[in-house]
């Protein structure tokens, strides 16, 4: 029998860049899924408290929208005003970096959800077609 007596060690560095990177988390998005909503709403949601306050980011339809974080001690609370958005549907995207992070490129947390945008062409009935309505 042999026996080897060499241990394996990790420096410091090493052990760092073995750290699980720990996303943030998002959830109690409000309105809900695909909820219907005016243009200009209020929107809000909770990221886990892991994330970086100053990262949090929040858009719809390619449009950015002025975030407010508010810290709850357990998560924080993000708050925004949604975009002038014609109607349909509209993706709002949500992004926040972990604060935890020793990685250069950060460790990026994202979610979204899609809500439906109110309009004229929402609220129009169907119209008859003139022949049908002639007779």
């Amino acid at each position: 029998m042999v026996f080897s007596s060499a241990a394996l060690a990790l420096s410091p560095e090493e052990e760092e860049r073995l750290k699980e990177c720990r996303r943030p988390k998002f959830r109690d998005f409000v309105p809900e899924q695909k909820a219907e909503v005016d243009p200009g709403v209020d929107i809000a949601f909770h990221i886990s408290h892991n994330a970086d306050p100053f990262s949090v980011t929040a858009e719809a339809r390619g449009e950015k929208m002025k975030v407010n974080v508010v810290d709850k001690k357990t998560f924080y609370l993000v708050t925004a005003k949604l975009p002038q958005l014609t109607p349909g549907f509209a993706r709002v995207h949500v992004t926040a970096k972990s604060a935890e992070s020793k990685l250069e490129s950060g460790c990026l947390g994202q979610d979204g959800w899609l809500l439906k945008i109110k309009g004229e062409e929402a609220a129009k009935p169907a119209q008859q077609p003139a022949a049908t309505a002639a007779q």
